[in-house]
């Protein structure tokens, strides 16, 4: 199990996220966000030159090998919010993305010694290396202390 302590800033975590397939998107999409850009082939085509992922179907694949890979292992209290969420372009079909996330600052909490704030940007890009999705993200992180185990 990791910690707080276990963090510090300037670390730099990477990971890849599976590729949405065209069907994939489409299905997220018809439950989630029907929107023509994400459910219209021949409409989207013409917009953006091909189908595009949901910007919340990207948010959801950027984290998910964060969440799988890495924050299992952490002693998470639990996320904060997203500040600074950007979808700055769009996702196509097939297009597995890199995933990084750079620690940016450890906080131990002033007024609960048990835990503090990790704070982190995630971006994420495509097979191009142009940036698609980013935020910051505050989550707090049991410190070593508290555990009893």
């Amino acid at each position: 199990m990791r910690y707080l302590e276990d963090f510090s800033p300037g670390q730099v975590y990477r990971f890849r996220s599976a590729p949405m397939s065209a069907d994939s998107i489409k299905a997220f999409a018809k439950e989630w966000d029907p929107q023509r850009l994400h459910t219209d082939e021949d409409y989207a085509t013409a917009i953006h030159g091909s189908l595009i992922a949901s910007g919340f179907q990207t948010m959801l694949e950027v984290f998910k090998p964060v969440m799988t890979e890495m924050m299992v292992d952490v002693a998470n209290i639990g996320g904060m919010g997203f500040d600074n969420l950007r979808w700055l372009r769009p996702v196509h079909p097939n297009e597995p993305l890199d995933v990084e996330l750079t620690v940016n600052a450890v906080t131990p909490s002033k007024s609960k010694p048990d835990r503090g704030v990790l704070h982190y940007t995630l971006s994420a890009k495509n097979p191009e290396g142009e940036v698609v999705f980013s935020t910051d993200t505050p989550v707090m992180i049991q410190r070593k202390q508290n555990d009893t185990n």
